[in-house]
């Protein structure tokens, strides 16, 4: 009797073990997407579409200002960009308020400069971002690219080259083609 119960103790402990691994396994799933460099010669945003990403709470992703490298003589000015979280409406605009704040701001070419985003739906800090799945976020900047147009609030990269990101936090990718994604009037 003590024998067959030690038996089964172990089944128990095996199937709780079992079903503890199983349950994880989603959320150790996350990945370090590829990191994007808020550029103007960036080729991921699409003219006229931006771009649009399909990342899955857990995953991180990096936005990348850009950088004059020391020594290198480079055949255009360097770029400046404020980055902003913006609604449906501002993205479709390509304006925002003076009050909006950047999520990022691009003024130091000369230095390495990211913002790292971390999909989650419940953030440890204060001020972190939340993302809920199922639901779309809009990035954008509306700086002209220099220094002067720096905290232009109205059309600039947005609007000129299509430097937006729109993010379908835990969405499928589907096949419809991108062109129904974004037009700027």
């Amino acid at each position: 009797m003590v024998a067959r119960q030690r038996v089964m103790g172990r089944y128990v402990w095996w199937f709780c073990l079992g079903t503890l691994v199983v349950n994880l396994s989603p959320s150790c799933s996350a990945v370090i997407l590829e990191s994007i460099y808020w550029n103007s010669s960036n080729p991921k945003f699409s003219p006229g579409q931006g771009l649009v990403l399909f990342p899955q709470i857990g995953d991180k992703m990096d936005i990348v200002c850009p950088r004059v490298r020391p020594g290198v003589v480079e055949n255009k000015d360097p770029e400046y960009y404020r980055v902003y979280l913006v609604t449906r409406e501002q993205l479709h605009s390509c304006s925002i308020g003076q009050s909006d704040t950047p999520l990022l701001n691009c003024d130091k070419p000369d230095r390495d400069v990211k913002f790292t985003f971390k999909f989650q739906e419940f953030s440890p800090n204060l001020w972190g971002l939340e993302f809920l799945k199922g639901r779309e976020y809009y990035i954008t900047s509306t700086s002209t690219s220099s220094l002067q147009g720096l905290d232009n609030t109205d059309g600039g990269v947005c609007r000129a080259t299509s430097m937006k990101l729109v993010l379908r936090v835990g969405q499928k990718r589907m096949r419809v083609s991108a062109k129904l994604f974004i037009t700027c009037v």
